[in-house]
């Protein structure tokens, strides 16, 4: 009865509400468990600070012996203050562990103590939460009990140095016996190094058992985040599903005439209110057939529905831009993160977990450019350029793209002689299509080779039609499934999802590409002996022949960047820590602004080679600020700035030209790319200047 209860209750509520559920328990466990990540790593890294201090601990305690055991034979008091020196640091870090035994300890008193024993003063506060945190884990309590017994084991050290102190300055006793109570100090020294060993295996021990506890809590958090995704999913859509098939049963039987037919309705949701409008729209068919002015009114609904679809096309337009920022904000972060270090990490496991990362941040990245290509000709708002295009430019970049990706296939392309080397077409959309068959050609092919071709067709005065083909040896299309294939979400068997992975959108965002710019494509394919998929396109013929309109590649990677100081506008602080680190590496100089009002600041007191600007930031963003610097009096209003930015939407490069930026680069960024696009934008300016 409680089950049909809860059942009925949550069928009544929307279907918006349900995704608000959805996504707020999403983000709630994806907090918890960033939460968890962080004081994991805060924990962590107050081991490792206690770790340090364990360091300076032993290396003070050594370097006070051996200064003892200096004074023991020269009999200098200078010898005797160094010992009395070098014995601040456990001196400063026993009066922390006293401190902290109180009842109500002064945290004054304790951190003066820890920064007398010549920890960081960044430290000392991990540290001492760590103790009030884990005081009564086994571990800390151990490493705790450790470094009781080597204070008062230094504090008998001391009570011998100050009595061979006395016997030196009285001059009473022979070296003999002063040779024999330093014979008592080296035996308290070799035990205070047992302990010290004890304290940092402890903590070793401990710090191995924090991993395991966060990595099973990590690993739970994540399944269940799975899980909850994938419960509420289905229940959503199989509320939906079964509401809509009952109102398609119902339309299927108005339509053949059959006017008293009724819908059940499910829910209370909007598909239940569809229904509830369904059973309605019959009842005004059955009893006011003939009524013109209840034909009017349903005139009128439909209108309002389709007011309403068109609203919800804009609605899903902002909300994929929307999207689409947030999602590559983080990815530009887990994904240069990454790839930082994959030059760091040395250990094979490792590497391959940090292959896996990656290759599932580009397969993301893929997909989400597939979505939004598939969303904006869909809503029939993509717009193609003309201009000069060097057909064999484009394939050798698409070979040189999938380089890494080979798996030792070899790529070849031929193109015939009467092909011309330039046409007038949109180079972007070309090089996407050919991008997403080449690269579909080789998830399919698992040994063999892909050939690329391009054939002239027909021209006249003014055009020609190409033809490009891709050929495979891979796994092959089943005849059945070759007219399905270019369908959004389809792809050739039931089992390539599972096996070869993709959202099955990448065909069909080429056959709509091809088909806008009034080509055709189709595929001959056998399964077991590839695959051959030829599209025809209509090119304007190239008039110009100077070479100097082909743009040049750049020839020369950077190879450091000493010398090049660069301003990094970035309000986010892991995408800050993100860039800062990938230009340091490189060898830059950089500084970092928060917000377009701190960039003006500091250029105004500084000089700096070039500018990284975020386009979206509080107080003031990067398109203001850019409109701010050009409008400057000064030499400094040349600089060049680069944008950065995650929003990918068509027409986002010329935005920013227009507001005076110099060149764009979207995140998840290529940092070869960034290197290329500083050093060439930063050398153009020293040679102006």
């Amino acid at each position: 009865m409680i089950r049909e209860f809860l059942r009925r209750k949550l069928g009544n509520i929307t279907i918006s509400m349900k995704l608000y559920f959805t996504v707020g328990i999403m983000a709630l466990l994806v907090t918890i468990e960033l939460c968890t990540l962080w004081f994991a790593v805060s924990t962590l890294s107050s081991v490792r600070s206690f770790v340090n201090g364990e360091g300076l601990w032993s290396k003070a305690q050594k370097d006070a012996v051996y200064s003892l055991f200096i004074y023991s034979h020269s009999h200098t008091e200078k010898d005797y203050h160094a010992f009395r020196e070098y014995l601040k640091v456990p001196l400063g870090d026993n009066k922390t562990r006293l401190e902290l035994q109180k009842p109500h300890p002064d945290m004054r008193i304790a951190r003066e103590g820890f920064i007398e024993g010549r920890n960081h003063p960044e430290d000392v506060d991990g540290m001492l939460n760590l103790i009030i945190r884990f005081h009564n884990i086994s571990y800390l309590n151990k490493a705790i009990v450790a470094w009781g017994d080597a204070e008062k084991t230094m504090e008998q050290l001391i009570a011998i140095s100050n009595k061979l102190h006395s016997m030196i300055s009285s001059n009473t006793a022979t070296q003999q016996q002063v040779d024999s109570v330093m014979g008592q100090a080296e035996g308290l020294n070799r035990k205070v190094t047992i302990l010290e060993d004890t304290f940092s295996n402890t903590l070793g021990e401990g710090s191995r058992w924090l991993e395991k506890i966060v990595l099973r809590l990590l690993l739970t958090l994540s399944l269940t985040i799975g899980t909850t995704s994938i419960l509420i999913t289905i229940s959503v859509s199989k509320g939906i599903e079964k509401g809509i098939k009952a109102i398609i049963e119902g339309a299927s039987l108005v339509s053949k005439g059959l006017l008293n037919t009724r819908v059940k309705v499910y829910s209370q949701d909007e598909i239940g209110t569809l229904a509830t409008s369904f059973n309605r729209m019959t009842d005004t068919l059955e009893h006011s057939l003939h009524n013109i002015r209840e034909l009017k009114d349903t005139e009128e609904t439909l209108k309002r529905e389709k007011e309403k679809a068109e609203t919800s096309e804009k609605t899903k337009q902002l909300f994929l831009a929307k999207m689409s920022h947030e999602i590559r904000t983080p990815m530009n972060a887990i994904l240069g993160f990454a790839r930082l270090l994959e030059d760091t990490i040395q250990g094979k496991e490792e590497q391959e977990f940090l292959h896996i990362i990656i290759k599932s941040g580009d397969d993301l990245l893929v997909i989400l450019n597939d979505i939004l290509d598939f969303s904006i000709m869909e809503a029939g708002k993509i717009v193609f350029e003309s201009v000069p295009i060097n057909l064999k430019d484009i394939i050798q970049l698409n070979i040189r793209m999938m380089e890494s990706k080979q798996r030792d296939i070899e790529i070849k392309y031929h193109v015939d002689e009467d092909v011309p080397e330039m046409v007038m077409g949109d180079s972007v959309r070309l090089n996407q299509i050919l991008l997403n068959l080449i690269s579909n050609a080789l998830k399919f092919t698992e040994k063999g080779s892909i050939s690329i071709s391009v054939t002239r067709m027909d021209e006249n005065v003014d055009s020609i039609v190409l033809d490009f083909g891709v050929k495979d040896t891979g796994i092959g299309i089943p005849y059945e499934k070759q007219a399905k294939i270019f369908d959004s979400f389809e792809q050739g068997a039931n089992d390539t999802a599972r096996r070869f992975g993709g959202a099955g959108l990448g065909l069909s965002i080429v056959k709509q590409l091809v088909k806008l710019q009034n080509g055709e494509i189709f595929v001959k394919s056998k399964p077991g002996h590839g695959s051959d998929f030829h599209f025809r396109l209509p090119f304007l013929k190239f008039k110009n022949n100077i070479d100097t309109l082909i743009a040049q590649k750049a020839g020369t990677a950077i190879q450091n960047g000493n010398g090049i100081k660069i301003l990094v506008a970035e309000d986010n602080l892991i995408n800050q820590m993100l860039v800062l680190r990938v230009l340091t590496k490189q060898g830059f100089e950089t500084d970092v602004a928060e917000n377009g009002l701190i960039v003006l600041k500091k250029i105004e007191d500084n000089d700096f080679d070039i500018i990284l600007m975020d386009v979206q930031m509080p107080e003031m963003d990067g398109y203001e600020a850019t409109q701010k610097i050009r409008a400057l009096t000064t030499y400094k209003k040349d600089i060049p700035i680069i944008a950065m930015t995650a929003h990918t939407f068509k027409g986002e490069l010329e935005r920013c030209i227009e507001m005076g930026m110099n060149d764009f680069i979207s995140k998840p960024f290529d940092t070869k790319e960034l290197y290329e696009k500083i050093y060439k934008l930063s050398k153009s300016n020293l040679k102006e200047s």
